[in-house]
């Protein structure tokens, strides 16, 4: 868990991290999707609501957060300390951003209790604005992903159920469906390089996010079409003989999809094996995504 003063000093800093916040044309109830250097066209609530809210993230890694995200914490607590010294040196310089002025977003007060984890009622699909890409909530009792950055994603967005309560190392085990825009690391200029990324991709997933050691067994790699962009989708399963693990194994899928921006939209969806009957999931969702 994160100190007292990493979650007050990312609400602080808010004004520069894309999230929710009230809207500025000042319409009562109504937020607005600030992407982190303009406002965008998606709102929530009010009496023009557009979008289900999809809460800013808090905090790292609280509350029984899902044993995957484990590998995150290092990369949040560097993207802090980053953020630390950006607000400092615009403290030093005058509050000064250079370059236009643009709206800043006003910041309601901090919370005084720790945000849920589920969504709002009537919640029927995934909204990822930083993907540009919706999909299907998958419904009662699943829990809304809610996280800083993760090694393969610039941000993340979805959902995710708790398949096994306590593991070996710590925190909890889950299936999971989630989505964000692909991470830096990952050099692409279009569709055209999906295939030749996708293994190291599915390497990084592996490494990072499952027992050791383990075997991957590839069910598919093929070029798709999906809401009229191009992308390439893998499908594999991972196996593994781990002491405390209640699963051997795990299925999972990495789709990368042209979405028109700089970054293509990368969809990450993983189901242990003491859940089989959830692996319809994959292509369930996969076949629900639109563009934004």
């Amino acid at each position: 868990m994160p100190p007292p003063w990493f979650r007050a000093f990312t609400l602080a800093a808010m004004s520069v991290t894309p999230g929710w916040y009230d809207d500025p044309d000042g319409v009562p109830g109504r937020q607005r999707w600030w992407n982190g250097a303009s406002w965008s066209d998606v709102t929530s609530g009010g009496t023009t609501a557009t979008a289900q809210a999809i809460r800013p993230a808090y905090d790292v890694i609280e509350g029984g957060r899902p044993k995957r995200l484990r590998s995150w914490l290092p990369w949040a607590i560097v993207g802090g300390a980053v953020l630390l010294i950006v607000v400092l040196a615009v403290t030093l310089v005058g509050g000064s951003r250079g370059g236009p002025a643009i709206a800043e977003p006003t910041i309601g007060p901090i919370p005084t209790t720790e945000p849920s984890d589920t969504f709002a009622p009537g919640t029927t699909r995934i909204l990822d604005p930083d993907a540009s890409i919706s999909y299907a909530y998958l419904g009662e009792g699943w829990r809304e992903v809610d996280s800083l950055p993760r090694p393969e994603m610039l941000a993340v967005h979805g959902q995710y159920i708790v398949t096994q309560e306590a593991v070996p190392d710590g925190g909890q085990f889950v299936a999971e469906c989630s989505s964000g825009p692909l991470a830096r690391q990952f050099q692409v200029t279009g569709p055209q390089d999906f295939a030749g990324i996708i293994d190291p991709l599915s390497e990084s997933f592996r490494a990072n996010y499952y027992p050791a050691p383990n075997e991957r067994d590839v069910l598919s790699s093929e070029a798709v079409t999906l809401a009229g962009r191009s992308g390439h989708l893998l499908k594999f399963d991972l196996t593994w003989d781990v002491a405390g693990y209640d699963s051997t194994g795990e299925r999972v899928a990495l789709l990368l999809l042209d979405t028109g921006k700089e970054r293509p939209a990368l969809v990450y969806i993983s189901v242990p094996n003491t859940h089989a009957e959830l692996y319809g999931v994959i292509d369930q969702l996969i076949a629900s995504i639109e563009l934004l």
